[in-house]
């Protein structure tokens, strides 16, 4: 649970904040759990959702959408060899997508890794489709622009 929090939030305080919220929620909650079922797949739906109720407590004290110089944001150390073992390659695409604006990395991380469609982030979020869908492209430009900067 918590590898897959750590695609979703950049902070351990935050992962951690948002297991224990869950798993005091799937206590609660164990009543309706069905034993045909899968836990690890209940666990998984109450740990999405409490990240996505954590988001929208944080998006109302800040204001999430706001453009960020993307090149100021990169790591340091970012590898320049592009004969990367793929574990390499995947340390570095996940820097990329950190290094993203805090709202554009959500949406992305909720449809890439979570795999939830426009309509259930824009639902989910409480956004327009076409600003989850502008997100959804801004993050793909700036990760290929990362990229496109990294082999030349």
């Amino acid at each position: 649970m918590l590898q897959r929090l750590s695609r979703l939030s950049l902070h351990k305080e935050d992962q951690m904040s948002i297991a224990n919220t869950a798993f005091l929620k799937a206590l609660d909650r164990i009543d309706t759990f069905e034993l045909d079922k899968s836990f690890p797949a209940f666990l998984s739906v109450i740990v999405r959702n409490e990240f996505i109720d954590q988001y929208r407590k944080k998006q109302r004290h800040m204001a999430v959408f706001q453009h960020v110089d993307i090149s100021t944001d990169l790591p340091d150390n970012v590898p320049t060899d592009l004969n990367l073992q793929q574990e390499d390659a995947s340390k570095l695409l996940f820097e990329f997508v950190d290094a993203l604006p805090e709202g554009t990395r959500v949406i992305f991380n909720l449809y890439v890794i979570e795999e939830l469609t426009r309509e259930e982030i824009a639902q989910e979020l409480g956004i327009s489709y076409d600003l989850v869908k502008w997100h959804i492209l801004k993050a793909r430009k700036l990760i290929a622009e990362q990229l496109q900067n990294k082999t030349s």
